[in-house]
């Protein structure tokens, strides 16, 4: 509790000073802020856009001078265990901010309460929300990412055809999330038939091979719903089956892309890529900064989930690496606008 005491006498101090100095921030300048970024793991695409994002938006500010960001990155490596620990532990090292991926909606709780009585404050994104009322939540609007997807869909086949599902990781939350949104928007078109479901763990291996498993069982298939990166994998099972690639909507990893521009250029196969965006990694440190800058921060808010076209590839994203990931970058005051004080 002194120690909660000291750290809000301090950024009160701050903000008067600012205040009296008549400066546009709440914190004065030269002011360091240390970001703890609690990764759950870091071994696909999206993760790893997920932290460049998160980079860039620090650097960004940086650059403008007046606040200085240093990231402070852990990987829990999958294990819920492991993040509470690597919770606690930062919280023990005095950052200034949490911002946390959960692998868990509960478990995570008492680290979380730890953080905010010691006067930091934590944000959770990306993989999910947590039931600990406390911390700020920073999300994607799950039911919008499935609209866009299912209307894509269905606008391309009529609204009817047999599809073959891929769902992410089994059991975590925002998988159930973005499955659920899908059910819901595929309410309106009964005559696209889910004739398969597989889990792809989110990643284009796992994809490939429960898809090829199954694939000698299947009726025709027409559409593949998927979960991001699951789109190259199936893809490249029905290639090695010597089947055409149904109609899917692709992730923004840079193989996922690539394949599309490659499918394009060889018989003409049109499709986007829509998906959670990495970027949001941009969106949580500005959201940070903005709270350590005595801005007001809601504790709900909505990151964007973007379409990028054949066109955006062609020419924003042209030359990605299969290595790479298409990300957006948010900058400081776009996120004030759009996302802290969006109406």
């Amino acid at each position: 509790m002194q120690r909660s005491f000291v750290r809000r006498w301090m950024l009160t101090g701050t903000l008067m000073v600012a205040a009296a100095l008549g400066a546009g921030s709440a914190m004065a300048a030269g002011d360091k802020i240390t970001i703890g970024v609690a990764m759950p793991f870091q071994g696909n695409g999206w993760q790893k856009g997920f932290l460049a994002a998160a980079q860039w938006a620090a650097g960004e500010i940086n650059a403008k001078g007046g606040k200085t960001v240093e990231l402070t990155v852990v990987d829990a490596a999958g294990d819920t265990q492991t993040q509470i620990q690597q919770i606690n532990n930062m919280t023990l090292q005095g950052v200034d901010f949490i911002i946390l991926e959960p692998l868990s909606d509960t478990a995570l709780n008492g680290a979380i309460d730890n953080a905010v009585v010691a006067g930091i404050p934590v944000l959770t994104t990306a993989l999910g929300s947590v039931t600990n009322p406390k911390a700020i939540d920073l999300q994607f609007d799950y039911d919008e990412l499935g609209e866009k997807y299912v209307s894509y869909i269905a606008e391309r086949t009529g609204g009817k055809g047999n599809a073959l599902n891929i769902r992410g990781l089994a059991g975590n939350a925002a998988e159930q999330a973005i499955q659920d949104a899908y059910v819901k928007a595929l309410a309106k078109y009964p005559n696209i038939k889910i004739v398969a479901e597989v889990y792809g763990d989110w990643n284009q291996s796992v994809a490939q091979q429960r898809v090829s498993a199954i694939l000698p069982t299947l009726p025709q298939v027409d559409i593949i719903f998927s979960q991001g990166v699951a789109a190259f994998g199936a893809a490249q099972a029905f290639i090695a089956a010597g089947r055409d690639v149904p109609l899917q909507v692709y992730g923004f990893d840079g193989v996922d892309t690539n394949l599309l521009l490659d499918l394009n250029s060889k018989s003409g196969y049109q499709s986007v890529a829509i998906n959670t965006d990495p970027g949001i990694g941009s969106v949580a440190v500005n959201v940070a900064v903005a709270k350590l800058s005595g801005v007001d921060v809601p504790l709900k808010m909505i990151s964007p989930v973007p379409t990028i076209t054949m066109d955006d590839l062609k020419t924003t994203y042209k030359g990605m690496a299969d290595s790479d990931i298409a990300w957006v970058k948010y900058q400081y005051d776009w996120t004030l606008a759009n996302v802290i004080h969006a109406k």
